[in-house]
């Protein structure tokens, strides 16, 4: 999948959420859109991460979960795996997920994507039975350079 332009994936993501809104009854906030912005520049981020992008504007914490939680039922943030070491949950836009490996360090929480076209080719030459893939992730787990390198400082 191709990357996306800022534009596009701002007017795709304020599509759904109004979609959602409408559906669902929900009002239709400043707040919400303010959040919807700050994600859509972000596009992977922490919730502080998030709040720190939206310095200078009074919306509560409560806020930004709710969003949050409200942006992942209208597909348009995913949450990522929890086990990222010592860093909190990560989240990123849904519709920007393109294939991916992604190694998490276990020590720092630091997420790397690597690119791996053997698995490409492996995933398009596997015919599923009832299923049509859009795209993959996969989460490799161990330890960054930097985290290796800490460790072995701190045994000699």
């Amino acid at each position: 999948m191709p990357h996306k332009k800022q534009d596009d994936i701002y007017r795709e993501a304020y599509q759904r959420l109004c979609a959602y809104i409408e559906t669902h009854q929900l009002r239709h906030t400043a707040e919400r859109m303010t959040i919807l912005s700050a994600v859509c520049t972000l596009q992977r981020f922490s919730v502080d991460d998030l709040r720190y992008a939206l310095t200078g504007i009074t919306i509560s914490r409560a806020t930004v979960y709710n969003t949050l939680s409200i942006m992942e039922e209208a597909g348009i943030v995913h949450r990522l795996e929890k086990d990222f070491g010592k860093r909190a949950t990560q989240y990123e836009i849904v519709f920007l997920r393109h294939s991916s490996v992604k190694i998490i360090c276990q020590k720092c929480g630091r997420i790397s994507e690597v690119k791996d076209s053997t698995i490409q080719r492996m995933l398009d030459d596997k015919n599923f039975t009832n299923f049509v893939q859009d795209r993959y992730s996969l989460y490799i787990y161990g330890h960054c350079k930097v985290c290796r390198r800490k460790q072995i400082t701190k045994i000699n």
